[in-house]
């Protein structure tokens, strides 16, 4: 099967540039000679084979896919699905093209994002994984690459790969040393051939982790049980770290079993309040350190005053020299009466 591309397809759409590449397509920037300024994504798969049969395999895999891209069309953090052609006995998608950086350019310019920013982007793409995974889907490949932000502040996952789960069991259609997962993002399970819907958390667990690190996963190192240090590397509240580090758990039984868990963990975020109790701690204050000027003379004042006060309940209550009880003691005045009768 010729591995080339033609400068227009199908007669409609001009390709103009290379977007970019993975292990089997490459996506164009492509623009419609039919619609003046309409621009498409176009995915022209490519596969080392030239034999019929597996052509005849690559076209049913091919067809796989668009069924997928139809189950998930229609959403609006998803690029849109316009058509499938083959030509040439070679297969292109037809997808919307969104303009805008992604994730791993935003990394790369800005080096770490704060923690309410990728808090935001987890929020956006774990909606999005619920409806992807509440159609049997597993996307297999998220990493910052395969996310993209529009100048409206709009996310995009992008790039499903239907095609890499068939070959997993079908190594014929691949080439020599490719990857069906990206190294660093791909949990276990996944890179020994069985990808699980949590495989997905795991690897959209290492992409935040690199976006507050700056770090990509290659680069972190890993204890003796296979799971990734990076606390120390991120400037992250205790409540998202935890959260991140159940996403990326080394063993999938100990992970997050669905999104929807991950989303209820999400619902339960500190407030403001809470988050500045939790996070600030003031330092205590001296009580001499502030006493200067009038506020020393205000102190002596209120000292004088208490000592007076004390004094005089003191002297009134006869405790002090120099105080003569005018009143007769109770117990003389009955002695008195006592002597007046006797004489009487």
């Amino acid at each position: 099967m010729n591995t080339g591309i033609s400068k227009i397809i199908n007669r409609r759409y001009e390709i103009v540039a290379l977007l970019g590449e993975g292990g089997f397509s490459k996506t164009y920037l492509a623009d419609d000679l039919f619609q003046s300024g309409v621009q498409y994504a176009v995915k022209h798969f490519t596969f080392s084979s030239t034999k019929q049969s597996e052509v005849a395999i690559a076209k049913e895999l091919f067809q796989r896919e668009v069924t997928i891209l139809r189950k998930l069309n229609g959403h609006p953090q998803i690029p849109k699905f316009f058509e499938y052609l083959e030509e040439n006995q070679e297969f292109y998608l037809i997808q919307q093209y969104i303009q805008g950086n992604t994730l791993s350019q935003e990394i790369n310019s800005r080096h770490k994002l704060k923690e309410p920013e990728v808090i935001k982007i987890l929020d956006k793409l774990i909606n999005i994984l619920v409806f992807v995974h509440s159609n049997n889907v597993i996307h297999r490949d998220i990493k910052p690459d395969n996310i993209i932000l529009d100048k409206h502040d709009n996310l995009f996952l992008i790039d499903f790969g239907a095609v890499k789960e068939f070959i997993v069991n079908n190594t014929r259609l691949q080439k020599p040393g490719t990857q069906i997962y990206t190294q660093g993002y791909a949990p276990v399970e996944q890179m020994r051939g069985f990808p699980q819907p949590n495989s997905d958390i795991y690897a959209l667990g290492m992409t935040v982790i690199e976006a507050l690190t700056g770090l990509e996963p290659q680069s972190l190192p890993i204890d003796s049980l296979g799971e990734v240090i990076w606390r120390d590397k991120a400037d992250v509240s205790d409540w998202l770290a935890n959260i991140l580090t159940k996403m990326v758990h080394y063993e999938c039984r100990e992970r997050y079993q669905s999104v929807e868990e991950v989303r209820r963990d999400l619902d339960t975020a500190p407030t403001a309040s809470n988050s500045a109790i939790t996070q600030v701690i003031t330092p205590p204050i001296n009580p001499y350190s502030q006493i200067t000027g009038e506020s020393t003379s205000n102190i002596v004042l209120y000292v004088l005053m208490v000592v007076l006060s004390i004094i005089a309940i003191l002297y009134a209550a006869g405790l002090l020299p120099g105080k003569k009880d005018t009143k007769p003691n109770r117990q003389q005045s009955l002695l008195i009466e006592k002597s007046l009768s006797l004489d009487v």
